[in-house]
C-alpha cells in the first residue's frame, strides 16, 4: 500500500496577551502556510519567527526565567556572557527587569549576538512546523459569539459554533452573507439598533467590538493596533454574526 501523502504546516503558536501588557502561551496552532517539502516549509518558518523577534519583546513572554528557557537564572547569565552578551545587573532586592534591559539593549548587541539571546531562550518560539497528512480543504460557516459585558457586546476571541461545511469558498460565502443578513434583521429589531450618540471621550466606543478576536486571529503583539475603527460597529448594520474559516477535511480524498 503506498505511504499517504503528507505536507509540511507552517503553524503559529498560540500566544494570547495579558491585560497586563505581557503574552503567555496557551495551547493551540493556527496554520499559516504548507509545502511539499520540509526545506520549504522550514525556510518560511525561519523567515517569519525572525519577522516576529524584530517586533517582539521575549521577555514579555512570561512573568519569569523559567518562562523563557529550560536554564536557570545564573546559566543563563553564564550563557548570555559566554557569548560576549552583558546580562542585566539585580536590583536591591536581587530581581533584574530583563524586558527593561532588552528595550533598552537590543539594538545596541547587533544582530549576532540577538541571535544567541535568542537562542538561549529556547521556550520563547512563535511558529513551528508540523508534518501532517495531505487532506483537502473544506470552508466552514461559523457563529462568532457575541457576549454581552454590561457595557457592549464583545466578540469572544475563539470560539464559534460551526453551521455547515462546503467544499467551496463560494458557497460558504453566499451561506455566510445571508445568514448574516437574517441575524442582522433580528438583532436590529431586539436591540431597536438606535445610534448611539458619541462625545469626544467615547469616540472609540461601540454597541459591538471584536478587536481582540481580529487581534488574535491575526497574531498581533502587545502594542501592534489594528487600522482605526476596524471591529467597531455602533450598530448592527455591518457586524459579523457569521464568518467563513477555512479547515482541513478529514476521510475524503
Amino acid at each position: 500500500m503506498a505511504k499517504p501523502a503528507t505536507r509540511f504546516v507552517v503553524k503559529r503558536l498560540n500566544w494570547m496577551e495579558w491585560h497586563s501588557g505581557r503574552m503567555a502561551r496557551r495551547p493551540g496552532e493556527v496554520a499559516v502556510a504548507s509545502f511539499a517539502t520540509f526545506d520549504e516549509a522550514e525556510a518560511e518558518r525561519a523567515r517569519r519567527e525572525g519577522e516576529y523577534r524584530e517586533r517582539a519583546n521575549p521577555f514579555e513572554c512570561g512573568r519569569a526565567v523559567r518562562n523563557w528557557t529550560h536554564l536557570d537564572e545564573p546559566r543563563l547569565r553564564d550563557w548570555l556572557m559566554d557569548h560576549g552578551v552583558d546580562p542585566p545587573e539585580p536590583k536591591k532586592d536581587g530581581a533584574a527587569d530583563w524586558s527593561a534591559w532588552w528595550k533598552q539593549n537590543q539594538k545596541k548587541l547587533g544582530a549576532e549576538k540577538r541571535a544567541a539571546v535568542w537562542e538561549a531562550l529556547d521556550k520563547v518560539r512563535f511558529f513551528t512546523v508540523r508534518e501532517e497528512p495531505a487532506r483537502p480543504v473544506g470552508y466552514a460557516v461559523v457563529v462568532v459569539n457575541w457576549e454581552y459585558n454590561d457595557e457592549f457586546y464583545d466578540a469572544n476571541t475563539e470560539q464559534g459554533e460551526v453551521i455547515r461545511v462546503f467544499r467551496t469558498r463560494e458557497r460558504a460565502e453566499a451561506e455566510c452573507a445571508d445568514n448574516n443578513d437574517i441575524a442582522r434583521d433580528v438583532w436590529a429589531e431586539a436591540l431597536g439598533d438606535a445610534e448611539i450618540e458619541l462625545d469626544d471621550e467615547d469616540e472609540e466606543f461601540a454597541m459591538f467590538d471584536m478587536r481582540d478576536r481580529l487581534r488574535r486571529r491575526r497574531g498581533l503583539l502587545p502594542g501592534e493596533k489594528l487600522k482605526e475603527g476596524e471591529g467597531l460597529f455602533r450598530t448592527t448594520a455591518n457586524v459579523p454574526f457569521y464568518e467563513v474559516i477555512e479547515v482541513s477535511l478529514e476521510g475524503l480524498e
